[in-house]
């Protein structure tokens, strides 16, 4: 057991797992965007935020495509980033910055569970954009 917790303490498995956890959420949620369900669930979040600029510039469906474009460039540099820190950085930079325009909409929408979750998100975007950053540019 001791050998376990050693190897485990020395490991990055932890920030793997994490990394790929956000993959898999991104991978869904960014499909999602491309289907006329999410299109209309999304109608009530947007048009009742600041965000609904967003409809007067592209329309109900391209502002839905837009958003799974970001989140799927998103997805794909963590995935990068797993070899490549630098993709890894450009990644978590994404997924910090969707989850602070989702929690943005708070005050306006109310309390809403799956808007709440974004904050965990953005412990999580900054846990790997520290240890991306470290891999980049190392200091020592």
């Amino acid at each position: 057991m001791k050998k376990w917790i050693l190897s485990f303490q020395k490991s990055d498995v932890d920030i793997l797992i994490l990394r790929i956890s956000v993959i898999i959420l991104f991978f869904i949620f960014s499909n999602i965007k491309w289907f006329d369900f999410e299109v209309e669930a999304l109608k009530p979040i947007i048009s009742n935020s600041w965000l609904s600029f967003l409809y007067s510039l592209l329309g109900f469906h391209y502002t839905s495509y837009l958003l799974g474009i970001v989140e799927s460039i998103a997805y794909i540099g963590l995935f990068l980033g797993i070899r490549q820190p630098k993709y890894g950085l450009i990644g978590s930079l994404l997924i910090l910055l969707t989850a602070l325009v989702t929690v943005s909409l708070l005050p306006q929408l109310g309390f809403d569970g799956f808007i709440f979750k974004d904050i965990l998100l953005i412990g999580i975007a900054l846990v790997l954009f520290k240890y991306d950053l470290n891999r980049a540019y190392p200091t020592n």
